[in-house]
């Protein structure tokens, strides 16, 4: 047979397929050949790029991205979904993907470390209700002083716990305070300290990373102030991580800072555990770029203009 001929007959058998959506055993009879052959000819069509097959839906993953964020970055799993058209709705598109993410891990986590903050609020809101049950979810770093702050504390923390038919450990402390001292005390005092080893030592820890931005939860919550915003900057900080401040290599810049933050501490981001980033914006692919290139994550989802900026950094 020749090159021609082969090419009208995967061409034939591809119309038949797609088109008049005959099975296989049918196309066969009709092109008087076996099954395996069309099996065969189809195959061919979609490996020389006579076939091309397009999936049109919000999750709809791009595998392209997925394999360059698993090749440049030592992470088991990259969901990237594509970024919406419309403005402002890849928040919601990332969350819905990191929500399946989660509850469709095997095992099902029994332990989860979460920092809080709008993203992961998001994804709360996007799980299914009882999709696990007995599920303890701990706060991995300390809360807020505002109270209309303090619902993205709750909604990430008690929300999860509530549709994993779980219990919720909240950290009755600042996440970030003015004297190093009392952030010594605080650490120590028996229920914070139970609470951050507990969300360290979970099975699956989840977290967005936090861009140094003057309009962040913590700024407007008082914890720091502009001037120490630029102070950070200046030494390089690039990122923030459960109030961890860290540079272009995942490393803390100020101690003095580092020393009065209450949370885990960045190497249980490099556990055994899963642990699960989740971000999506200009702004974030930075601080997605560092916790990749650190280890700090073992998954990734994120949508595709970000993992596209992730990757160009």
């Amino acid at each position: 047979m020749s090159d021609a001929e082969r090419d009208a007959l995967m061409l034939r058998a591809a119309e038949l397929y797609y088109y008049e959506r005959l099975t296989q055993a049918a196309i066969a009879d009709r092109l008087m050949c076996s099954r395996w052959t069309v099996g065969r000819l189809l195959e061919e069509a979609r490996d020389c790029g006579m076939i091309t097959i397009s999936i049109n839906h919000p999750h709809a993953r791009d595998r392209s991205l997925e394999n360059q964020i698993r090749g440049a970055f030592d992470v088991v799993d990259a969901i990237v979904v594509a970024s919406p058209e419309e403005a402002g709705a890849a928040g919601s598109v990332v969350a819905s993907a990191a929500g399946d993410y989660l509850t469709g891990l095997r095992p099902r986590p029994t332990s989860l470390g979460v920092a809080w903050g709008r993203t992961i609020a998001a994804v709360a809101q996007a799980m299914p209700d009882r999709w696990t049950s007995g599920l303890k979810v701990y706060q991995a770093f300390g809360g807020l002083i505002r109270s209309d702050d303090d619902d993205v504390v709750m909604r990430s923390i008690s929300l999860i716990a509530r549709k994993g038919q779980g219990m919720g450990s909240l950290l009755p402390a600042p996440a970030l305070v003015r004297d190093v001292d009392l952030a010594r005390r605080l650490r120590q005092e028996p229920a914070i300290a139970q609470t951050l080893r507990d969300a360290a030592s979970a099975d699956t820890i989840l977290y967005s990373p936090g861009a140094i931005r003057d309009d962040s939860i913590l700024v407007r919550s008082g914890y720091l102030k502009e001037g120490l915003m630029e102070q950070l900057r200046a030494k390089g900080a690039v990122a923030d991580f459960f109030s961890h401040f860290v540079d272009a290599h995942g490393a803390p810049v100020i101690p003095e800072v580092e020393d009065r933050v209450i949370a885990i501490g960045l190497e249980a981001l490099t556990g055994p555990g899963r642990r699960v980033l989740v971000g999506h914006g200009q702004d974030k692919a930075l601080p997605m770029r560092v916790a990749l290139g650190a280890g700090y994550a073992s998954a990734v989802v994120t949508d595709s203009r970000t993992a596209a900026a992730i990757l160009a950094g």
